[in-house]
């Protein structure tokens, strides 16, 4: 049996010693559906006494714990990985024993799965995890759990005007992840929404997404880009589509291919019929001269062309 192993979602992955990709391309070892996740995303190398991981040069980045790698970093048991929207958590076998646990994870003795700390009851198989030697859920910590409520995020982090970074949206956004998993989108929106708005205005203000130098603004409006598509989808509401067109607008980007894919979707799920947001956008990318645009971008631009007709033909 390998000593070290992958928890992903509900699923325990042996790490075999060598090398184990991730990304959203197919030839990955674990290849996830999620856009912001690039093809060849990450590399975990697997030794006989430590597990280093690796970003590929990945657009988006990878996180270990909440903090951003660069190049290499070797794990820990326990370590909590993010790739993109995905959580991730290295489980070292001989350390099993131990009862390790962090602030939001705690393993069953019984089948080794990972569970969040708030469970008193482990979600593989069951058994009832115990709180005294691995700090599992207390009457007591029930002030200090994190809630799905916007409220008490707004609480913890102050108003989304002045903590406007990065390490806010990771945060709000794993919880929220977690409420789009279980299909609970309205609890997502409320958690999402005072984030998304102020990124939103933000940008109608020509201001910087973000007020700290450390922020990855790409990064930054990609994933909330791709929240406002899965509560488009989740929640068929057609504010959400047009949040990522005016956002769009206001920022003069270039849609990806992810997103012109996934507003396709859900422009035909949501019967959306508006074209005012869908104009104003066309409008700001013909202001540009087509030499101005890459070979790629103006490929793009075509399926943007064939979306608007599709909009614009309802």
């Amino acid at each position: 049996m390998a000593r070290f192993r992958l928890r992903y979602q509900s699923t325990n992955l042996e790490l075999r010693l060598g090398e184990f990709a991730i990304g959203r391309s197919s030839a990955c070892n674990l290849a996830v559906a999620d856009g912001l996740v690039s093809r060849k995303h990450a590399l975990l190398r697997v030794e006989p006494e430590a597990v280093v991981l690796e970003d590929l040069g990945s657009r988006n980045g990878v996180a270990v714990n909440g903090v951003r790698i660069e190049g290499e970093c070797p794990l820990q048991h326990m370590d909590r990985v993010y790739i993109g929207s995905q959580e991730l958590v290295l489980i070292d076998a001989d350390k099993m024993n131990d009862r390790v646990a962090t602030d939001r994870h705690v393993a069953c003795d019984v089948c080794g799965a990972i569970n969040g700390s708030a469970k008193r009851y482990c979600g593989d198989c069951g058994a009832r995890l115990d709180s005294e030697s691995s700090g599992t859920w207390r009457e007591q910590d029930r002030a200090a759990m994190p809630s799905l409520r916007v409220e008490d995020s707004q609480r913890e982090w102050g108003n989304s005007e002045s903590t406007h970074t990065a390490r806010v949206l990771d945060v709000l956004g794993t919880i929220a992840s977690k409420a789009i998993t279980m299909g609970r989108f309205d609890e997502a929106e409320r958690i999402l929404i005072p984030h998304l708005d102020t990124l939103l205005e933000r940008a109608l203000r020509h201001r910087p997404l973000s007020d700290s130098a450390k922020d990855d603004p790409e990064a930054m409006f990609d994933t909330a880009t791709s929240y406002a598509l899965q509560l488009a989808q989740g929640l068929k509401d057609k504010r959400w589509i047009d949040w990522v067109f005016r956002m769009h607008t206001a920022t003069g980007r270039v849609m990806t291919a992810e997103t012109i894919e996934a507003l396709h979707e859900a422009v035909r799920r949501n019967e959306y019929h508006s074209g005012k947001y869908l104009r104003a956008y066309l409008q700001v990318m013909e202001k540009r001269e087509r030499s101005e645009y890459s070979p790629s971008e103006r490929f793009l631009l075509g399926r943007l062309d064939g979306l608007a007709q599709v909009v614009l033909a309802r």
